[in-house]
């Protein structure tokens, strides 16, 4: 029995469309399936909690499926409850779709629907979590991030440019289009960040342009913020831009599109298990482009090979799955 957890609204409309196809195979190949759909932000996760309280259990975990975007998967981790009660799938419908390329997941539906079916084991990956200030703690799965990308997260989530260039395929512009805009606009800010709790491992931070904690390289849409983070070494990557103004920072915009921002004096990239941030004002967090308040404190920790992904063998070339397939 698989369970479905459908986003209509993914990329602006996508959802319905993907799920449709999905649906019309599941029923041709007879395959047992319930599916959910949300209707409103945050249900995702309360499905998730009752899917998993009234049919999970370690001996017997359920396969869960999410049928959307980024923000949805979010939602859905943060309802796993106990991750050894669950397999996760992702057949994506976002614009962005970060968490299935940071984990090497299909982007085509009837391939990435395949390779679900077809998974006999899954991958186990990590999963960040944060706190700021004296808010509960949420989990990531793939970057939390103060600065720069978290202003244009927030801006993303209510954007009317996101909405319009969705619908014609261009989703991922909006992320461009918001952060020169939010560069010149977004105040500075400057702090400290403690590596595994040890106070003489600290790294200083003037006029910070933002900070990004990577459980996988990309996020905003393809962005490579920390092109060697990997969601299996049970570390989270650190890329830190500050001291630098505003207008370099912006002709330093395509080095870091590219990934080469570590031959840049003004970028810190480092690996560590915690990360504790302090900041000397409250600046945006976004967890997966989530907002997740306006904080001063963040401590941000790694949850080794907590997740259980689906991958599967669908074959990339072709819609079928391995078994069938005439590649």
């Amino acid at each position: 029995m698989y369970f479905f957890i459908v986003n209509y609204g993914g990329g602006s409309g996508r959802g319905r469309r993907v799920w449709r196809d999905v649906r019309g195979i599941l029923q041709a190949e007879a395959v047992p399936y319930w599916a959910f759909r949300t209707k409103y932000p945050g249900h995702a996760t309360r499905l998730t909690i009752e899917i998993l309280r009234r049919y999970g259990s370690p001996q017997a975990p359920v396969s869960l499926v999410v049928v959307g975007g980024d923000g949805t998967i979010n939602e859905v981790l943060n309802g796993i409850t106990d991750f050894e009660k669950v397999w996760l799938g992702v057949i994506p419908t976002g614009s962005g779709n970060d968490f299935v390329r940071g984990h090497g997941l299909l982007r085509k539906t009837v391939p990435a629907l395949m390779s679900i079916l077809n998974c006999e084991i899954p991958e186990r990956v990590d999963v960040g979590v944060a706190a700021g200030d004296s808010n509960a703690p949420k989990l990531f799965g793939i970057s939390a991030g103060i600065g720069l990308d978290a202003e244009v997260c927030k801006k993303a989530m209510e954007s009317k440019q996101k909405k319009m260039l969705n619908g014609v395929g261009l989703g991922k512009l909006t992320y461009l289009l918001l952060t020169i805009e939010s560069l010149f606009t977004m105040k500075t800010v400057d702090g400290r960040v403690i590596f595994d709790g040890d106070f003489g491992n600290v790294l200083r931070l003037k006029k910070l342009i933002y900070l990004a904690a990577m459980n996988t390289p990309w996020e905003g849409g393809g962005v490579p913020m920390s092109p060697t983070a990997d969601p299996t070494d049970g570390q989270i990557s650190i890329c830190a831009a500050a001291g630098v103004p505003k207008w370099k920072s912006f002709f330093e915009l395509p080095v870091l599109v590219a990934g080469k921002q570590k031959k840049l004096k003004d970028f810190t990239l480092r690996n560590a298990r915690t990360i504790d941030i302090e900041m000397e004002h409250p600046v945006v967090l976004h967890l997966d482009g989530e907002y997740g308040g306006d904080v001063r404190r963040i401590h941000i920790d790694t949850l080794p090979g907590k997740l259980q992904l689906m991958k599967g063998n669908g074959c990339r070339s072709c819609s079928q799955s391995r078994p069938r397939c005439s590649c």
